[in-house]
């Protein structure tokens, strides 16, 4: 039993998918509190680590967090505010922006890499290492297109 009481059988994958991606960024912000750096959004974070993956558009990092283009461009100027990103023309489109860290920002990205490492090794410690493997397999496999009710 959970500590709400449901079994985790009980609970739908989407459900425990949602647990685990908080259970994470709560330790990537709690990773860099005690790092010294300022707290950062939830949006914040999901915005560095599309950057640390080499996503820099912003529509595309709105499309993989799941927000609209507006809502990625507020948490983007909020973090040219703070000094972490710069806009900049996309090299391959000049109608288009991408965003590069600045010297802050390369430093916050590399401790947002540096927390997810050790919080990973955290979780093979607590659940063991065969278990992060399978889940790290199961999680890189190519699902298909999402499920369209008939």
């Amino acid at each position: 039993m959970s500590e709400l009481g449901h079994s985790s059988i009980e609970t739908n994958l989407a459900q425990l998918f949602m647990r685990a991606f908080y259970w994470a960024d709560e330790g990537l912000q709690n990773a860099l509190k005690k790092q010294g750096w300022p707290s950062i959004t939830r949006a914040q974070s999901l915005v560095f680590v599309n950057i640390s993956e080499g996503v820099t558009r912003p529509s595309e990092i709105a499309s993989r967090v799941g927000v609209t283009r507006q809502a990625i461009h507020q948490t983007i100027n909020e973090m040219v505010e703070l000094g972490y990103l710069t806009l900049q023309p996309d090299p391959t489109d000049r109608r288009a922006k991408v965003v590069v860290y600045t010297e802050k920002g390369k430093e916050v990205g590399g401790a947002t890499v540096s927390a997810l490492q050790e919080i990973e090794s955290s979780l093979s410690n607590r659940i063991g290492t065969e278990r992060v493997v399978a889940l790290r397999e199961a999680l890189a496999q190519e699902w298909g297109d999402p499920f369209q009710p008939v």
